[in-house]
């Protein structure tokens, strides 16, 4: 075996149809995770469809090293009545064996998976149940999603929802099906991108309800934490909230709730998607990590819900629907019979991102479709030994573009995309021209030295990260960690340019440059949580009033308010300024305290911290001189008129002074 050196962490990808829909066919879901084999190695493949035409047939899929007979000897030792089986041998000397039971209740189904897999896994590993269900089936093995299409023949299923996964092994190995995605427990199941950080914190929860036998990955503890938390008898959404564990200062839990589950939360970079089926509807669940470390889109059109990895896999199957990426530490949920039950983000703020994008223009050079992302570098430079401007077609999700164009000899020209642009466009890009018909995937124009990258739809999460000098220019929208440090030196000033809104931790660490929000056809504030952390340089322009509670890293509100408090008891404060300002933010704060208080109230938190300034005005004549000309090219790149706007009031955040 060989594995592909190109890993980017799993992909995942989930399926629902509507109530009235047609049902989803394996063959597309095959082709839709194929499209992000790169994300994955050849380690290990799945997928899970549900499906209500399985009726009432309880089955339980064992991976086994052994005979089978001995595995159906065990089975009925713990009461399972086994009414027929089915056995394939695959790789390593362990067989799928398939086995139609009858229950006399669920309860007893449940029983016997815990207790038969504490059994095979104390026993050298020999052996585990990993499906279980009436109307769920679980294919997975050690390869890439197209080899276990091949062995599972994928093509020829169909089902109300499906789950997918390719894997990049990390906490556990890959030589053996066992540690494959998805996981699953009764009608449940999971596949998961990422690293649970409170591995151990979850597993003891799960440990002090009972469960044993794991075989030692975060993907199985997440779907056991599902099902066990339904048996508490908690909602789905109430579920969700509990394992999203978002930030304390959102947390949508009471204060009860949120200290007896505490060991049911999640933390760390996931991205997760569940299916359940709850005995009268299907749900499909996408779940991402308060900083959202890890990649996730979602989609709607009107037979399908989709949840992926990157949006590719959502236009193999319908390149028309509507995407938008999840908040971080936000959740969808869309069921078959009640579509959407939580968005993942406001519903006004969906109807600001980017439509479908263009996949074929009247002419072009190239097809992207025949090539992949390797071979796509290389026949651009071909191209451009003879044009300056170079057009390519139906590009879905071909990464790291551009990437190799200082060796090839590629200079100056204009490379025009159009479609859906993967991961890592125009990286450490000096003076080429990116002109984007679509939407462009993580990581774009990282660490780029002079040039221009023009947009026409959304980026996704860290755009711009170290940009050094040139244009970006963003119509609609961008994701996370946008601008993360940025900087200038002398006459390289970079600038970048979002028309619509971004999420969290806009122009972290930033050292230079200039950002503009422009916030136009969005609602409410353009900009979530941590603008400027720990900036020590450049400016941050955003249209309309930041509430100062979203800017940087606010301190502990509690450590917030004993230092108030205590210098309320040492008459630094009066009894005036104190009830004022006991339910008011860091930014609040700080701008009213005077002298001695003020000074360490600094100290003591943004040394640590590093709270940008921000001031709410109309533009300096300054601000304008600059700003002017490169809004009007962004004006003029993209047809839209936004010079207007720069007479507008602007929240202004740039970095603090040095604290005396």
């Amino acid at each position: 075996m060989s594995i592909e050196l190109s890993p980017s962490g799993c992909g995942v990808l989930g399926v629902l149809r509507r109530h009235n829909a047609p049902k989803i066919k394996g063959e597309a879901v095959a082709r839709a995770i194929e499209r992000v084999r790169y994300r994955g190695s050849d380690r290990g493949a799945g997928f899970a469809v549900f499906n209500r035409d399985f009726g009432n047939a309880y089955v339980f899929k064992v991976f086994y090293q052994g005979s089978p007979e001995s595995l159906r000897e065990l089975l009925e030792a713990e009461g399972i009545k086994v009414a027929n089986s089915s056995v394939r041998e695959i790789a390593g000397g362990v067989c799928d064996c398939e086995f139609r039971i009858t229950l006399g209740n669920v309860a007893d189904g449940k029983k016997a998976f815990r207790t038969v897999n504490e059994i095979l896994w104390k026993v050298n590993r020999r052996g585990r149940i990993y499906s279980f269900g009436n109307s769920l089936r679980v294919f997975k093995g050690v390869g890439y999603p197209a080899d276990i299409a091949r062995q599972y023949d994928i093509a020829s299923l169909e089902g109300d929802m499906w789950l997918a996964h390719t894997r990049q092994p990390t906490n556990s190995p890959g030589y053996l099906p066992y540690w494959s995605h998805p996981f699953s427990t009764f009608n449940i199941a999971i596949v998961h991108n990422g690293d649970v950080s409170s591995f151990g914190a979850n597993l003891e929860y799960l440990m002090e309800k009972g469960w044993e036998g794991f075989v030692g990955t975060d993907s199985e503890v997440m779907a056991f934490l599902f099902e066990e938390l339904l048996s508490e008898g908690l909602s789905i959404e109430e579920v969700v909230k509990v394992m999203i564990n978002p930030s304390r200062r959102l947390n949508p839990l009471d204060p009860e709730t949120d200290y007896l589950y505490r060991g049911a939360r999640l933390d760390g970079p996931f991205t997760a998607v569940i299916g359940y089926d709850s005995g009268d509807d299907f749900y499909m669940i996408a779940l991402a990590d308060r900083s959202k470390f890890r990649p996730v889109v979602v989609g709607v059109d009107e037979n399908y819900f989709y949840v992926a990895s990157e949006e590719n896999e959502i236009r193999e199957i319908n390149p028309k629907a509507t995407v938008w990426t999840l908040k971080p530490g936000s959740y969808f949920i869309a069921s078959m019979n009640k579509g959407v039950i939580a968005y993942g983000r406001p519903q006004e703020e969906i109807h600001s991102f980017a439509p479908p994008p263009v996949f074929v223009p009247e002419r072009y050079d190239i097809d992207a479709s025949k090539y992949d992302y390797r071979s796509l570098n290389l026949a651009i430079a071909e191209v451009a030994k003879r044009k300056d401007e170079i057009t390519v077609a139906n590009v879905m999700g071909h990464r790291y573009i551009g990437l190799s164009f200082k060796r090839l000899g590629v200079s100056r020209k204009r490379i025009h995309l159009y479609g859906v642009v993967g991961n890592v466009l125009a990286n450490l890009n000096e003076d080429n021209e990116y002109w984007i018909y679509g939407n462009v995937g993580d990581d774009c124009c990282d660490t780029m030295h002079g040039g221009k990258v023009v947009v026409t739809g959304d980026a996704r999460d860290v755009l711009a990260q170290t940009f050094q000098n040139g244009k970006i220019f963003v119509r609609h929208n961008a994701g996370n960690r946008v601008g993360i440090q940025m900087r200038e030196y002398r006459d390289r000033r970079p600038y970048l340019v979002i028309g619509g809104m971004v999420d969290d931790y806009l122009g972290e660490y930033m050292a230079g440059g200039a950002i503009a929000v422009l916030g136009m056809n969005v609602k409410g504030v353009p900009v979530g949580s941590f603008v400027g952390t720990g900036m020590v340089g450049g400016r941050i322009y955003i249209r309309g009033k930041v509430p100062t509670s979203r800017l940087g890293l606010q301190p502990n509100r509690v450590e917030l308010m004993r230092l108030l408090k205590a210098f309320w008891m040492e008459k630094l404060i009066s009894d005036e300024t104190y009830k004022e300002l006991k339910d008011a933010d860091y930014t609040e704060i700080i701008n009213k305290l005077e002298g001695e208080a003020k000074t360490l109230a600094r100290k003591m938190f943004e040394e640590r911290i590093g709270v940008p300034k921000a001031e709410y005005r109309e533009l300096t004549e300054e601000e304008f001189k600059e700003l002017e000309p490169i809004i009007k090219e962004f004006s003029a790149d993209l047809g839209v008129n936004a010079v207007e706007l720069l007479k507008e009031r602007f929240t202004v955040v740039t970095p603090r002074k040095e604290i005396a």
